[in-house]
């Protein structure tokens, strides 16, 4: 597993999470797979875009599953789908301690059909972790994982400009 810091709960109620404006781009997934589709990095391109004019805010990768399979692979595998996605954003120059996954596996929000729901949502915002956590969790996510341990103060504070490497 990678080092990343790791909250897990699981939660029953549901609330809206980033408005829509916040949203940059959705990547669909095959069956049972983390891997890219073959536009991705079309479609990722806005979001590098973004992460380079704007260091101060955090990209996050909402990643999702459909309900084949146990609740544990379904959690793995979105996770899987969200470090495909970060891996493609940090070879397009995005910061790793840019990047936030919310991982929702197949308790996040259905869409229509089980293709739908088998994506990673990416969005853009300048709330604070702590705010980011909140929110996965009140939406029935089960985990979020970031680049490097943090402190509360860091948690609790506005996103900051990512040094550049």
């Amino acid at each position: 597993m990678k080092p990343y810091a790791l909250f897990a709960a699981a939660l029953v109620s549901m609330a809206p999470r980033a408005a829509a404006a916040d949203t940059l781009g959705e990547l669909h997934f095959q069956f049972d797979s983390a891997r890219l589709p073959v536009h991705a990095s079309d479609e990722l391109s806005r979001t590098a875009s973004v992460a380079a004019d704007h260091p101060e805010m955090r990209i996050v990768l909402d990643a999702h599953c459909d309900p084949i399979g146990t609740q544990a692979y379904n959690v793995g595998l979105a996770v899987r789908r969200a470090e495909s996605v970060r891996s493609r954003l940090i070879a397009m120059g995005v910061p790793a301690d840019q990047i936030v996954f919310a991982v929702y596996g197949e308790a996040g929000a259905d869409r229509p059909t089980y293709a739908d729901d088998r994506r990673v949502t990416v969005w853009a915002t300048r709330e604070p972790l702590a705010d980011v956590v909140d929110r996965t969790f009140d939406a029935s996510g089960t985990a979020v994982t970031w680049n490097e341990p943090l402190t509360t103060a860091q948690i609790d504070a506005a996103p900051q400009p990512v040094a550049s490497r």
